[in-house]
């Protein structure tokens, strides 16, 4: 069985997604592994572009740990429309460029999700319907129940800090999970999910510039086309 590893920018609620690693099988019987990276919300009039950098210390059966990684590439305009990126790992020491699996744009006023996918090039469309509410650690259940880790800069951007426990899959231990979050941007800065089980997974805010993006990031990427468009 051939494993691959599918990573992304997620818009899962870790209450639904928790501990931030989740496998399926596709009907091939390939295995896809993906990690609930930082939600980037479509609201309007917090402009900005970012790189996220994603490490993954796995500890293996047999002793060691097995360090992967990969960045993506995201940005939300004034409009309040998300560019956001979908990479696969490559080795913690490599030099390598993470290869781009997918690419996808939110539109809250179209109300329209447009997903490109890299292996295909081609695009699918399907409706999109914007949350409206939004609270602190959005990404980590919409609350601040969890431990106070007071605040801090990054990025020149000051964050809030929540630490956060929750039942691993098996129920055998649990996921801690710090989160730093910009009130300002509404979006974490800096995430930490450390578990007996996965290891730890560290997301971390780089590179951010506030301000309108490029607008090309919000358009088809160069050759695709759109094949299907579902829902209304």
């Amino acid at each position: 069985m051939r494993a691959s590893l599918l990573l992304g920018i997620s818009l899962c609620v870790a209450s639904l997604c928790a501990p931030g690693i989740a496998q399926n099988a596709s009907p091939s019987g390939t295995i896809h592994t993906r990690i609930q990276g930082i939600q980037i919300p479509a609201i309007p009039n917090a402009p900005f572009t970012a790189r996220i950098v994603v490490t993954w210390d796995q500890p293996l059966a047999g002793g060691g740990t097995l360090s992967r990684k990969y960045y993506t590439m995201v940005a939300r305009d004034s409009k309040g429309r998300v560019h956001r990126e979908t990479r696969g790992f490559v080795s913690a020491d490599s030099v390598a460029e993470p290869p781009l699996e997918s690419v996808t744009i939110l539109d809250p006023a179209a109300g329209r999700r447009t997903v490109c996918r890299q292996s295909s090039m081609v695009c699918t469309r399907s409706a999109f319907h914007p949350r409206t509410v939004l609270s602190p650690n959005f990404a980590a259940g919409g609350d601040l129940k969890g431990t106070n880790l007071g605040t801090r800069t990054m990025q020149g951007i000051m964050v809030q800090g929540i630490r956060k426990t929750a039942p691993a899959y098996d129920g055998s231990s649990t996921v801690q999970t710090d989160l730093w979050y910009s009130a300002d941007l509404g979006i974490d800065l800096f995430v930490v999910r450390r578990s007996p089980a996965s290891g730890t997974v560290t997301l971390a805010v780089k590179d951010l510039k506030r301000g309108e993006p490029n607008k090309a990031m919000f358009g088809l990427p160069a050759g695709f086309q759109v094949v299907r468009v579902r829902g209304r």
